[in-house]
């Protein structure tokens, strides 16, 4: 409805416009009551006269009588459709023009004529564009230009030559106008600086928009919209006055033509796109491929065919840019009703460009005389679409505005969750290593103890079966017992100090005495240890005062610390250096006294090295490390030497040894002093060597080699030789003092069962356990694992890897040994089941015991059933083992060797056979025996029948 009106007003307007304008008849326009100086020009419309095909002269070309409307098209003389034009030819216009005054200057302003002319006005060649010919051979131009000239009479004759072979449309498109020579030429700049300033604002939007896609270009749609205002500018360019030929007049017309008409389609596809980026939603996806794959192909044929026939098709598909300027009015019209963000904006400026881009159309067909309206539409686009984009990006900032409060806040949030986080996962560490901690200080604490009481018990009972026992026995037991108790005093004591130290309540008390023997016995008390274990200990003082003022009982838990840590990690072969010296500090009387301890040990990696004096870290917390500890050692060291207002630093590279250097200040003594009282000894429990008991041994196990045989796997010296001693009367035992050896052992000497700690250097007791059970040549070995830890995850942990019984420590001996004894019993009443299984006449099915191992050992037989020379050798290379362990292992399972094992498959076999039917003889040959006779025997001594009568009552039976 609203365009209905619209283009009625428009109609209105032209129709006014023609009644009240001179009008050319029959080739000549009256302009006798027109004024000279009129601000207004008069617009040359009317009939002109014309010759089709002809360059004429004035005088024929008046004669002729046939006459064109101007503005116009060469339709009636080509032939050619409206939608589909080919104006290929050439002519000649005339019109007499009747002046008010004879004797004035006057101008005409002509606007684009395609595609080439000569203007004459009384004969005299006033304008010219391109280069006039009658065939293909012309060269078209477009120039827009205002002539003068002056007119002696009141009569002036106009003609002009026009010629158009490469473009679709020909003729005077245009009227030309006649006026006052400033009039014309004060219009003419108007509109050129019009269409400049138009071509400007949109360039300068453009680019503008160009940036803020650079910026956020997460947004395509300042790109786009960018790209609409270039191609506008520049499709503007080409419009009123051809402002682009003005500023390059050499450009050439084909190229130039064919880059306008590529504007159109590139544009409507780049619409297509921005609006698709303001309302997603809105656009189709079947729609906006047609619109594209349309507009492609028409930039195909601008690019690829002439411009007689691309302006053409340009024509011929301007219903179908109707069509599409529709839809995006749809989309326009859909976006305000649904209240879109810029839909009212979209939706006016829709209308605008509708109706301007129907006039045109329209206009260019030749249907309605009015004015192209294109370009102020774009540009009152361009301004509209700006402002829309300007609200939308306002829209989005405050948006992104709101966004950023809220991730602050949340910011706040996920902070304070990630400092809760931080300080639980901190609690949770710190339970950790406290929980570690009280694993090993358990381990620690559960070792000592059973050394201490597994000695006191067996003690008591030997004393209540033999009132006269050996001095030597209760000797080893007694200082067996005081180590241990010792031990357990000392870990008592650090955590005892560390307590008092976090309390404050630990204070420095300074004593007067010598420091370097003090020293001396210190290091002294360690050498018996240092000899056991082959390592060099050396201890070298400087020149120190024969006396000092300092706390010996610090000083001693440091050193005593300091050694034991360097002893500990230092393997055999190795050394241990001690070093003490003074410096001078602060005032008169102060020093420094500096102990240093170097060892040639395994050393510290430098990410530890931080942490190593934290209460309760150590190096290795795993269940391999080679070293038992709690981790608080150092940590007393550094609390004792802050105590002391000293300072503590380590070097130690991996492979090569570690360093420890404590300085503290001391002074030498000014007045009376206390002197040391306490001996070394009474204050630091040096170490006194180890008497070990003597090497067990059993007399019985050398005179009856069926001893049970028993693997003891546990690196603590005491309590292995113990738990040795207690089992050697009743088992043959074999000992290994980590996980890796008793494994080695396992596989060499096929134990008929294995006791073995946990926590151990190499291989831990749950990895052994593991290797044992998964192992088919040692996975019959009963396995019963010794801990201190009492967790209920800790005995899963081993009953899961296989283990047969789970023993904690503190343990009883008698406990450990009828542990022991009832596996045995158990696998020996195993044994002889499915020994009577395997050997019973009437059993239908040969036992499937370890069924991995049985089934390759009857999987190997059946192939080589019917070989009498398959023997013991080859079936152990069948399963890959040496005879001796086949042997032995079939011997803890069957409770027979492999020799009665493969005699009594074969037998089994026969049974089978005699059952189906095969005489005595083949069925001998066939499990593998050379002769029936001793084939014979043998089936008698398993079945109590010979073969016949077996087959006899096999028969009977059926």
């Amino acid at each position: 409805m609203f365009l209905a009106l619209l283009l009625g007003a428009l109609a209105l307007v032209c129709r006014a416009q023609k009644n009240r304008i001179p009008v050319a008849q029959n080739g000549v326009i009256d302009l006798s009551s027109y004024s000279h100086a009129s601000t207004e020009p008069v617009s040359l419309r009317g009939e002109w006269f014309f010759k089709w095909n002809q360059f004429a002269d004035s005088s024929s070309l008046s004669a002729s009588k046939n006459y064109i409307s101007v503005p116009g098209n060469w339709h009636s003389y080509t032939k050619s459709f409206t939608l589909f034009p080919q104006d290929l030819g050439h002519g000649t216009y005339g019109l007499r023009i009747i002046l008010p005054d004879s004797g004035q200057q006057w101008a005409l302003r002509i606007p684009p004529i395609r595609t080439a002319y000569k203007l004459f006005v009384n004969g005299q060649l006033v304008a010219q564009t391109g280069q006039l010919a009658t065939d293909r051979s012309m060269k078209p131009g477009t120039n827009s230009t205002v002539v003068s000239f002056p007119v002696p009479g009141r009569e002036a004759f106009l003609l002009i030559q026009v010629a158009n072979y490469h473009f679709a449309y020909g003729g005077i498109w245009k009227s030309l106008e006649l006026g006052h020579p400033a009039i014309l030429s004060q219009s003419r700049e108007k509109s050129i600086l019009i269409s400049a300033f138009i071509i400007g604002v949109l360039f300068i939007i453009g680019l503008y928009h160009f940036v803020l896609y650079a910026l956020r270009q997460q947004d395509r749609a300042p790109f786009l919209f960018g790209t609409l205002c270039l191609l506008a500018a520049f499709r503007e360019s080409f419009n009123s006055e051809s402002l682009f030929f003005l500023i390059f007049p050499e450009a050439n017309w084909f190229l130039a033509n064919k880059a306008l008409y590529c504007a159109f389609p590139i544009g409507i596809i780049g619409l297509t796109l921005y609006l698709q980026c303001l309302f997603p939603d809105l656009i189709t996806a079947v729609f906006k491929k047609s619109i594209v794959a349309l507009n492609l192909a028409f930039l195909a044929l601008v690019l690829f065919t002439p411009a007689t026939t691309y302006s053409a098709w340009g024509t011929l598909i301007s219903p179908l840019a109707i069509l599409e300027c529709g839809y995006f009015f749809s989309i326009s019209f859909r976006a305000f009703r649904l209240k879109k963000e810029g839909g009212f904006i979209l939706f006016c400026d829709m209308i605008i460009l509708a109706v301007c881009v129907f006039n045109d159309s329209l206009y260019q067909a030749g249907i309605i005389h009015t004015y192209y309206l294109l370009s102020t539409a774009v540009v009152l686009f361009t301004l509209c679409q700006s402002l829309l984009l300007a609200i939308r990006f306002s829209s989005a900032f405050a948006r992104t505005e709101a966004l950023t409060i809220d991730l602050k806040t949340a910011n706040q949030v996920i902070e304070q969750m990630a400092l809760k986080r931080q300080e639980a996962d901190r609690r949770k560490e710190v339970e950790e290593v406290k929980n570690r901690f009280f694993a090993n200080i358990t381990h620690e604490f559960r070792t000592p103890l059973t050394l201490i009481i597994s000695p006191i018990e067996q003690l008591v009972r030997t004393t209540a079966d033999s009132p006269t026992i050996e001095r030597s026995v209760i000797n080893n037991t007694l200082a067996t017992i005081h180590r241990n108790a010792r031990q357990l005093l000392q870990l008592i004591n650090q955590l005892l100090d560390l307590s008092k130290l976090e309390s404050g309540s630990l204070k420095v008390r300074e004593s007067q005495g010598d420091a370097v023997q003090f020293m001396n016995d210190l290091v002294n008390s360690f050498r018996i240890t240092a000899e056991m274990k082959g390592i060099q200990l050396t201890y070298q003082p400087g020149q120190l005062p024969e006396q000092l003022l300092f706390d010996d009982d610090k000083w001693g838990k440091i050193g005593s610390n300091l050694l034991s840590n360097a002893l500990k990690y230092t393997p055999s072969g190795g050394s241990v250096r001690v070093d003490l010296v003074t410096e001078s500090f602060g005032t008169a009387g102060q020093m420094l006294l500096r102990l240093s301890v170097s060892d040639t040990g395994t050393g510290i990696a430098a990410d530890q090295i931080p942490h190593i004096f934290d209460r309760f870290y150590q190096v290795d917390d795993s269940r391999t490390r080679p070293y038992e500890g709690t981790g608080i050692g150092l940590a007393l060291v550094k609390e004792l030497t802050d105590l002391l207002k000293g300072r503590i630093s380590l070097e130690s590279e991996v492979g090569k040894g570690t360093t420890i250097t404590v300085a503290c200040p001391v002074r030498q003594p000014y007045a009376d002093h206390p002197k040391l009282q306490a001996s070394l000894p009474d204050l630091l429990w040096p170490e006194t060597p180890q008497t070990l008991p003597a090497p067990w041994s059993d007399p019985k196990s050398t005179a009856h080699g069926n001893l049970p045989v028993l693997l003891l796997v546990e690196d603590n010296d005491d309590l292995r030789q113990l738990i040795a001693n207690g089992l050697a009367a009743t088992y043959r035992i074999l000992t290994a003092a980590n996980g890796q050896e008793g494994w080695e052992i396992c596989q060499s000497e096929l134990p008929d069962l294995v006791v073995s700690d946990i926590m151990m250097p190499v291989l831990d007791g749950y990895q052994l356990c593991r290797l044992i059970k998964q192992t088919p040549r040692t996975n019959h070995i009963a396995v019963i694992l010794l801990t201190a830890k009492t967790a209920s995850e800790s005995k899963l942990e081993g009953l899961s890897a296989g283990a047969n019984d789970y023993l904690t420590k503190p343990f009883s001996q008698r406990e450990l040994h009828l542990r022991v004894t009832n596996l045995l019993h158990y696998q020996l009443a195993l044994r002889t089941f499915y020994n009577l299984q395997f050997s019973k006449p009437d059993s239908l099915q040969l036992p499937a015991y370890q069924n991995a191992f049985l089934n390759q050992l009857y999987q190997a037989l059946e192939k080589h059933l019917d070989d009498a020379k398959f023997s013991v050798d080859d079936l152990a290379v069948e399963v890959a083992m040496s005879s001796r362990t086949l042997n032995r292992k079939l011997t803890a399972m069957l409770g027979m060797s492999v020799s009665e094992f493969i005699r009594t498959y074969r037998l089994r076999k026969a049974a089978d056979l005699l059952k189906a039917g095969y005489p005595v003889s083949e069925t001998a040959y066939k499990v593998g025996f050379e002769s029936p006779s001793y084939f014979g025997q043998c089936f008698k001594e398993l079945f109590t029948l010979s073969p016949s009568d077996y087959i006899r009552n096999v028969l009977s039976e059926n």
